[in-house]
């Protein structure tokens, strides 16, 4: 079995893995197993929109207000949290995303992976920084848990995975050996935190 690593969604250096010394695999959910067109599509378009309807002002003017908003948040608990957009948008986070969950699909390869890797015995687990109301959408349409031995949320946990925090409440919940243990994301800083959690 190959992972490839890339820079974009193209394809590029396959790297052989030495599955021998690897018992658990912690995985990414969005923009790993799933495809990103679902949550791209209903945060720069779907919550706008809405935001922009819900406080009179235009789409641009909303966009403007939430992108910025976001960066500064960025990283944190908050930025990840329905609970926290609700409040701060006067929206319903769940419907929202709901009215597009047709879009949530597995990246290609994604569930034949998820299903060899339990074919072989690894432990598998989902370490994402989703919303419980994100997981709970996508869930409904590809019961994604079904696949992996756990599923761990930031918000349980509060604390995301750009944080040590997280990888020491992962392993208590979850014990695995970082020595033996693939983790995979497309997020940067939380690889780096992976890695000075001490995961190889």
């Amino acid at each position: 079995m190959q992972i490839t690593t890339s820079t974009s969604d193209t394809l590029s250096s396959p790297i052989q893995l030495d599955w021998a010394n690897i018992d658990s695999v912690l995985l990414d959910m969005d923009g790993t197993l799933l495809d990103l067109n679902y949550d791209n599509h209903v945060w720069n378009v779907v919550v706008p929109r809405a935001y922009a309807e819900h406080q009179g002002i235009s789409l641009e003017s909303a966009q403007t207000a939430l992108f910025e908003h976001m960066r500064g948040i960025k990283g944190s608990i908050e930025f990840y949290s329905f609970d926290y957009w609700n409040t701060f948008t006067g929206l319903d986070l769940v419907d929202l995303h709901r009215a597009k969950a047709d879009l949530v699909a597995y990246r290609p390869g994604a569930l034949e992976f998820l299903r060899w890797l339990r074919h072989q015995g690894k432990f598998t687990a989902i370490a994402t920084n989703a919303h419980p109301g994100s997981i709970m959408v996508k869930e409904e349409q590809i019961p994604i848990s079904q696949e992996v031995d756990a599923v761990v949320s930031s918000a349980t946990v509060q604390a995301p995975k750009e944080a040590q925090t997280y990888w020491h409440a992962l392993k208590k919940r979850h014990p695995f050996d970082p020595n033996r243990t693939l983790f995979v994301d497309d997020n940067e800083p939380v690889l780096k935190a992976a890695e000075e959690f001490g995961i190889q």
